[in-house]
């Protein structure tokens, strides 16, 4: 989204070629003896091999290279220079401007057209190895005499130059600007994540969305989730982003870092949600362990009272089969019984009747006689 905006807001300054902005502006040239930028370091071999270019209307600092047969530049608005020290020393030593640079440069390469009246730039990588990029010192010396010159100039157009003669100071220079070398990280990080426009605003979205993907993987962003360092990339993005448009849009500069603003406390309260909503998951985890602990211990508990009830209920099953058992033999020997009682009560009711025959028979032939 932010590679979207940016290279929205440079849709109508990119319709074409881009040539070189300062080409109509009144500018002084002064030629350098020694480039140094880190460990990249440049010595002229023969005269305009490196200018240092002040275009006084624009604002802008310019290093023009011939590299590799190619001109290149390395171009700083006046505003991004932090700090400057320029030593002057007797003799025939060079004299020497040290550049502090709150932001890193952009960087051109001349483009070949069909006409050579009129110098077109594009933008390219950074030719010095990515020292301009990483490092925020710039050394430059000059031929005696060649930049001291335009000293009062350059405090009038508003660099923080700060002129210092003699040998002597030529270390307190250097000491001076010490602090503004601190903020290395901030540099780089800046310098990888903000370039300057191409001829095409679509080219410019897919070189950002690129250096912005080579950055994570570099530093080994995730893509989702919370990733701190995925949090410091976009951040350092937005807030160059709002710096360039702010530069020429305050109002919406201002407006960008107020939705900037609202952005983090969004997410601040997002965090502060995710951080008690984590401690009272913690909390509840907690508690599920102990009572899975009382519950697996009354599981088991309970297992064994089931063993056991099974047991004694077997036992019982088997002593009620015992006991109908017991029963019926004793239902089927009390039904024999019963037979031969009730045989035994026939068999006297009829001795009985016999018994009664006999008397009446016996008295009547008591009587006959």
């Amino acid at each position: 989204m932010i590679m979207a905006a940016a290279a929205g807001d440079g849709m109508d300054a990119s319709k074409k070629v881009e040539a070189d902005p300062s080409a109509d502006a009144q500018a002084t040239h002064v030629p350098c003896s020694r480039l140094t930028i880190g460990s990249w370091n440049l010595v002229a071999k023969y005269d305009e091999h490196v200018l240092l270019s002040l275009y006084w209307f624009e604002r802008k600092l310019v290093w023009e290279v011939l590299h590799l047969g190619v001109v290149r530049k390395m171009e700083v608005d006046f505003e991004d220079v932090s700090a400057a020290s320029l030593a002057t020393a007797g003799g025939d030593e060079p004299e020497r401007l040290i550049l502090e640079l709150a932001r890193p440069p952009r960087f051109y390469k001349e483009a070949t057209t069909d006409s050579s009246q009129v110098a077109n730039y594009v933008y390219t990588t950074d030719f010095t190895n990515g020292q301009a990029s990483q490092v925020s010192r710039h050394i430059l010396y000059f031929p005696r005499g060649a930049i001291s010159s335009h000293a009062g100039e350059m405090k009038r157009a508003g660099l923080p130059l700060r002129v210092e003669s003699g040998g002597a100071h030529t270390g307190n220079g250097l000491q001076s600007l010490e602090g503004g070398s601190r903020g290395g990280a901030v540099h780089a990080m800046a310098a990888r994540l903000r370039q300057p426009p191409t001829s095409s605003p679509r080219l410019d979205a897919i070189i950002l969305q690129e250096q912005l993907e080579r950055e994570m993987r570099e530093c080994q962003a995730r893509y989702t989730g919370i990733c701190p360092v995925r949090a410091r990339m976009y951040a350092a993005a937005f807030d160059e982003l709002i710096l360039v448009i702010a530069r020429d849009e305050p109002k919406r500069g201002s407006v960008l870092r107020r939705v900037r603003d609202e952005a983090r406390m969004s997410i601040d309260s997002y965090r502060t949600v995710f951080e008690t909503s984590l401690g009272f998951g913690c909390g509840k985890l907690t508690q599920a362990v102990e009572i899975k602990g009382d519950l697996e211990e009354q599981i088991n508990s309970l297992e064994r009272e089931i063993r056991d009830l099974t047991v004694e209920a077997k036992q019982l099953g088997e002593l009620c089969e015992s006991l109908e058992h017991r029963a019926e033999r004793k239902a089927k020997a009390s039904e024999v019984k019963d037979k031969e009682l009730v045989d035994l009560a026939a068999e006297k009711q009829q001795l009985e009747d016999l018994l009664v025959v006999l008397r009446l028979s016996k008295q009547d032939r008591a009587a006959g006689k």
